[in-house]
């Protein structure tokens, strides 16, 4: 009984397949997000200072300064990028365009170099983190700019040290404690997840609910379909298929929102809204997955589980923190992404839903469902049936 049961075929095979799903699964979890490096993360700059004439007549302007030492030490895990004024950039964060965002004001260097007269003015520093373009990025991009500000803040204590040496001034208490810590910096959260958000994954815990119901409807309605007309798809049929397919989209959307609402208590901003934009990316994802099982059938079941473990760890992480070939082979192009964005615009953004129209995916979900329809052309399967001829012998 032993060796016959270890000498079975299937269970050599059985551990063959489950070590290939264990190098699937393994590189699907883990493979993109198990050492999230920034590369070109976006942030934004606003160097606004004037300067200011010193008594020995030279000029100080420590954002100029700030400026070329920032471009001198550019790194690949930062792309900086400036804008003219606060206001410009405060708009580009809400066009997602950086994740935080360093603004040194106009009196900056005047400021700095009032801390060395009878009438200090401590400078001030804003920092605005984008927390609602990505959690992980805006993290990230926190302790960028709280790092630059801190070295450079070390570099204007260092500075106005010297100077006092220079003109043998002496150093009051007023002014040991000022200079301990030359530069305030404020930092304000823009576009904010708030609270019960999931720490910034609701988006894409909403896309991940959807996608999953509405797989495990359409696989019931495929079969049901099958059942009914023999494989046969017909216009009769696919309407059956997409009328049952809104009834599940709809009630599956109503269940989602109203247990992560009333019990779970997520922030929406408009219940009638979410709601809308719930049953628009179901139905989306709807006509994606019955485009490839009306077309392919149920080996199509096995392609849509595996697009879903491998795309689904990357949508909480921030594309700048992706490899490469994640970035480039799989997030460019997944439906799911453009989910996320649609939620993430909605719920932190306080964007209208559609509008900027329907966008990619719905693009993708309409392309979908004409393919769908198209079944209909598709080759019916005919079986062949071959009869012998029988030879009659005559006696």
């Amino acid at each position: 009984m032993f060796r016959t049961y270890f000498t079975n075929k299937l269970l050599w095979i059985g551990l063959g397949l489950i070590s290939l799903l264990a190098c699937i699964f393994t590189f699907a979890f883990m493979g993109s997000t198990v050492n999230p490096i920034p590369k070109e993360l976006p942030i934004g700059i606003v160097l606004e200072d004037n300067g200011v004439q010193l008594p020995n007549g030279e000029e100080l302007n420590l954002g100029k300064k700030f400026g070329e030492q920032i471009k001198n030490n550019e790194t690949s895990s930062v792309e900086w990028i400036s804008f003219e004024t606060e206001k410009d950039a405060l708009e580009g964060m809400k066009n997602k365009e950086v994740y935080g965002m360093l603004i040194l004001p106009k009196d900056l260097s005047k400021n700095v170099y009032s801390l060395l007269t009878n009438t200090p003015t401590k400078p001030d520093i804003n920092i605005y983190i984008n927390e609602g373009m990505n959690m992980t990025g805006a993290n990230v991009a926190s302790q960028i700019t709280t790092g630059v500000i801190s070295q450079f803040s070390q570099q204007v204590q260092d500075q106005l040290f010297n100077t006092i040496d220079e003109i043998k001034a002496p150093i009051s208490s007023d002014l040991a404690k000022s200079l301990a810590n030359p530069i305030s910096v404020t930092t304000e959260k823009i576009n904010p997840i708030g609270e019960n958000s999931a720490n910034g994954n609701t988006p894409a815990l909403f896309t991940q609910l959807l996608w999953l119901t509405t797989f495990f409807s359409s696989m019931i309605l495929f079969t049901i379909v099958n059942k009914v007309t023999g494989g046969k798809w017909s216009l009769t049929s696919i309407s059956s298929q997409l009328l049952s397919g809104a009834l599940f989209v709809t009630s599956i959307s109503i269940i989602i929102l109203l247990l992560t609402e009333k019990l779970l208590n997520v922030s929406i901003p408009n219940s009638n809204d979410m709601l809308l934009l719930m049953i628009f990316t179901g139905l989306c994802f709807f006509f994606i997955q019955n485009a490839l099982l009306n077309w392919v059938g149920y080996l199509a079941a096995p392609l849509i589980i595996l697009l879903f473990f491998f795309s689904m760890p990357v949508l909480t992480m921030a594309p700048e923190m992706l490899p490469s070939i994640t970035r480039d082979w799989l997030y460019s192009w997944v439906p799911f992404r453009f989910s996320v964005e649609a939620f993430r615009d909605f719920l932190f953004f306080k964007k209208e839903i559609f509008e900027e129209g329907i966008g990619m995916l719905g693009i993708i979900g309409l392309s979908s469902l004409l393919v769908m329809v198209l079944a209909i052309l598709k080759p019916k399967k005919t079986k062949g049936i071959t009869e012998k001829k029988r030879k009659t012998v005559v006696v």
